[in-house]
């Protein structure tokens, strides 16, 4: 269940890192244009969102506790726009403006979104990030121990032992 709710997560991820740095780059390209430097007026603003977009991507990809399916749907999401931007690019001027859709659809067929692609889908290939290891749990030396010395003691026990035809006083009284 944890790889179905990661992959929806990612698919919602993707055209989020994609429309943020749309417009950090569409804001930092009008400073330019006007002459005034990163650093001035509103430009930390649009350096913030940049250093977010790294930030979540390095969240998402990095820690291996995490499901591989939700970088993966991050992943689909931005390769699958830059191919169609390469290919049919009239396709993706079809979508809704949103603020930062004019950046994204400047640097989609350029290929800038090719490699965060490729980088959030390298941990589905990373084998432990698969299986959940839980905590909480007994370990499997501790599950093991004593499974069989149980089951030689439940056997012992559930065998009929012969009765001696005569009882015997156990306990002789002391003079």
């Amino acid at each position: 269940m944890r790889h179905f709710v990661g992959f929806l997560s990612g698919l919602i991820l993707g055209p989020v890192l994609l429309l943020l740095t749309g417009w950090a780059f569409s804001h930092l390209r009008g400073l330019h244009s006007v002459g005034t430097g990163v650093l001035q007026g509103t430009g930390p603003v649009a350096l913030a969102g940049l250093v977010g977009v790294g930030l979540l991507v390095a969240l998402v990809a990095v820690p291996p506790r995490l499901t591989p399916m939700l970088p993966f749907g991050a992943a689909l999401v931005l390769g699958g726009l830059s191919a169609v931007a390469l290919t049919r690019m009239h396709l993706v001027e079809r979508l809704p403006v949103l603020p930062g859709s004019e950046g994204a659809l400047v640097l989609l067929p350029l290929g800038v979104f090719v490699p965060l692609a490729l980088l959030l889908a390298a941990p589905v290939f990373v084998g432990g990030r698969w299986v959940r290891d839980d905590d909480e749990g007994p370990t499997k030396e501790e599950y093991f121990d004593g499974l069989y010395e149980d089951d030689e003691e439940e056997e012992g026990s559930a065998r009929a032992e012969p009765v001696p035809a005569r009882s015997a006083a156990r306990h002789r009284a002391r003079d």
